[in-house]
């Protein structure tokens, strides 16, 4: 029963300061930035679509936003669109982003200083904002890719290249189901239509993670069931996969580009 670390050098992680820091965020954002513990975010468009994922942790003075490293400037860039006067500061770090996990269902969870749980996911194991004064020499060092084939496999999108800013939204992406939105705290940019979609109750098309017997098809070949499109491929790496599915067409017989699949539990 191995457990993993690695270090993700696909991600980043900026900085939020000043006396204002509160209200701008949680006028912003998706989640509830009131509550001193770590959270699954998002920036929206007035849309309703995705702009920008995160992960939030609360600091002294401040808080950490743990972002995909490719949109970590854009986000910058956004947030300073925002800021307009208030006392707010926004920085671009160097601070490092650790992971530790296990592939193997019930393993005991540990507790290490300086790790928090991955808040969208449990079994996403821990994540370390920083340097961790812990020693982890006793877990096998892996690395970003092997993490990420083992996200895929729990149906956990992440960054731009899965859900390409301004066409995804949050809610059939399990952004519900991963903590990541608060429907009980009042505006946020792109409410409205979240909301809406929320009250609604029932969604067209729903994320996946799926295992292919083949190489993974490129992201956006269709999903086929017969001669029908119901879906298309997000993501893939090594056998596993991210779709996007209709609702209606879960438990037909599915295939992309000739290669047949089968979906996995997930966030839905």
């Amino acid at each position: 029963m191995a457990i993993y670390r690695a270090h993700l050098e696909n991600r980043a992680v900026l900085k939020v300061t000043g006396a204002e820091r509160e209200d701008f965020l949680q006028n912003l954002v998706t989640q509830d930035v009131t509550r001193a513990r770590e959270q699954a975010a998002a920036l929206l468009t007035p849309q309703g679509k995705l702009a920008f994922d995160f992960i939030l942790q609360p600091v002294d003075a401040g808080f950490l936003i743990d972002c995909a490293s490719d949109s970590a400037e854009a986000l910058v860039k956004k947030l300073n669109l925002y800021k307009l006067r208030r006392d707010v500061e926004i920085t671009l770090t160097d601070i490092p982003v650790q992971v530790v996990w296990s592939d193997t269902p019930g393993t005991k969870k540990h507790e290490i200083e300086g790790f928090f749980e991955d808040p969208r996911a449990t079994r996403l194991g821990l994540r370390c904002l920083g340097a961790s004064p812990a020693d982890l020499s006793d877990f096998t060092s892996s690395t970003a890719e092997n993490w990420a084939k083992f996200r895929l496999s729990l149906g956990v999108p992440e960054g731009p290249t899965e859900m390409p800013p301004g066409s995804v939204f949050p809610m059939e992406y399990g952004f519900e189901r991963m903590g990541a939105i608060d429907f009980q705290k009042g505006c946020f940019v792109g409410q409205e239509v979240t909301s809406r979609v929320h009250r609604k109750g029932s969604l067209r098309k729903t994320l996946h993670p799926a295992v292919f017997d083949a190489a993974v098809p490129p992201a956006g070949t269709p999903v086929m069931s017969e001669d029908s499109k119901v879906g298309e491929v997000v993501a893939g790496l090594d056998g596993n996969a991210l779709v996007l599915v209709r609702t209606d067409a879960l438990t037909a017989s599915l295939r992309a580009d000739g290669c047949t699949f089968r979906l996995r539990p997930g966030l839905f």
